[in-house]
């Protein structure tokens, strides 16, 4: 498995570097497509072009294209390192490598050994603030005579990726705003229904519409842009219908881990008893609290006396009822704590989880115990 390093920053250099990153006034367009020599593209089948979890084609945005190769000999390639940072959780325990795309040769280098640019005045797509990659540390400095900007690693570029993914977010929708109501238009003209709920990335269900026949025949623009409306849209407003998200306090920790609870939106837990509200970063936490209160000093519940237990399901991101929902064990999709019990809404989407995660197990919630959670971390 690939060393990754832990990043730890005191306060003042967060605060220092926080101030220095949004010291720019203004941004210099960079082409991430410009004149590509000899494109490297590793995933196969009908998704080969499009970005993991964007969707986006990888070669309009070459020059900021990162591949990751996972134990399992899957490997995965982003239009950004901003992706990457979104998926980062989720597969951290499996990574074997990192390459990426060397901003000035376009030769595919090591990115725990490339030199990154950041806080320069050079706009990318998708990011407020861009990362951009050379192997030569003198290209690096070459190219911050033009843009301005700052030489860091690779763990520091991940970082400030990661710290950024919520504004990034936000900023990502504003300028997609005119493709969502495209998307809308082909949607309710050309298309059956379709379920949103069901994908966990605007690629897998790109997939599915080209490859199931749901529309008319669509160019790459129009499937991107419909993609693009069902997953950020229409996925989110049909959770107004079955339920909501768990609204997590900014400064919330596990009680189980110490971690920031907010950073994981997807894997939310929430026990509230007596007027005190337990925030989790996984279920594997939620129910380490729940069988064993006292071991993380709450003394004022146990067990029984815990009626009201949420947890996040996956595929919706909706709050549900820990105790009416299922859960995969045993796949290969981790939680910000390592190996998870996945929750689901029904046995059915637990299902066609476990089918397409090699999972060991689905469980109902009658069937937890504290030894099999426990048994997670082995």
């Amino acid at each position: 498995m690939l060393n990754v390093r832990r990043l730890h920053f005191k306060k003042s250099a967060i605060l220092a570097l926080f101030f220095l990153l949004n010291s720019s006034l203004y941004s210099v367009a960079f082409d991430e497509n410009a004149t590509i020599k000899n494109p490297v593209l590793v995933q196969s089948g009908i998704e080969r072009n499009w970005g993991a979890l964007s969707g986006e084609d990888l070669l309009k945005h070459y020059r900021t294209n990162h591949i990751v190769t996972l134990a399992n000999g899957t490997q995965k390639q982003y239009v950004s390192l901003r992706f990457l940072a979104k998926d980062w959780d989720n597969i951290v325990e499996q990574i074997i490598s990192i390459k990426v795309v060397d901003a000035k040769t376009q030769k595919l280098i090591d990115a725990q050994k490339a030199f990154y640019v950041i806080n320069s005045k050079a706009s990318t797509s998708f990011t407020k603030f861009s990362k951009i990659a050379f192997e030569k540390k003198e290209d690096a400095q070459e190219f911050i005579k033009k843009y301005k900007g700052n030489i860091r690693p690779f763990d520091f570029a991940l970082y400030v990726a990661t710290r950024d993914i919520q504004e990034d977010e936000k900023l990502t929708k504003e300028k997609r705003a005119k493709d969502y109501k495209r998307g809308s238009k082909i949607y309710e003209l050309v298309c059956d229904e379709i379920d949103p709920n069901k994908f966990q990335s605007i690629s897998l269900l790109k997939k599915h519409i080209a490859t199931n026949k749901v529309c008319v025949d669509l160019n790459e623009r129009d499937l991107q842009d419909l993609a693009l409306y069902l997953f950020d849209i229409k996925r989110f407003g049909e959770l107004k219908v079955f339920g909501s998200q768990i609204s997590v306090p900014k400064e919330s920790k596990c009680p189980v881990c110490g971690m920031f609870v907010a950073k994981y939106p997807k894997w939310v837990g929430l026990i509230k008893h007596n007027g005190d509200d337990f925030y989790f970063d996984g279920a594997k936490d939620l129910f380490k609290f729940y069988f064993d209160p006292k071991r993380y000093f709450y003394n004022d519940g146990a067990t029984k006396d815990f009626s009201e237990v949420y947890v996040t399901d996956y595929y919706s991101l909706q709050q549900l009822n820990a105790k009416e929902a299922w859960y995969v064990i045993g796949s290969n999709v981790y939680g910000p704590m390592g190996h998870e019990l996945i929750p689901f809404v029904s046995k059915q989407k637990a299902q066609e989880f476990f089918n397409e995660h090699d999972g060991e197990v689905i469980i109902s919630f009658d069937e937890i115990t504290n030894e099999k959670v426990w048994a997670l971390d082995q």
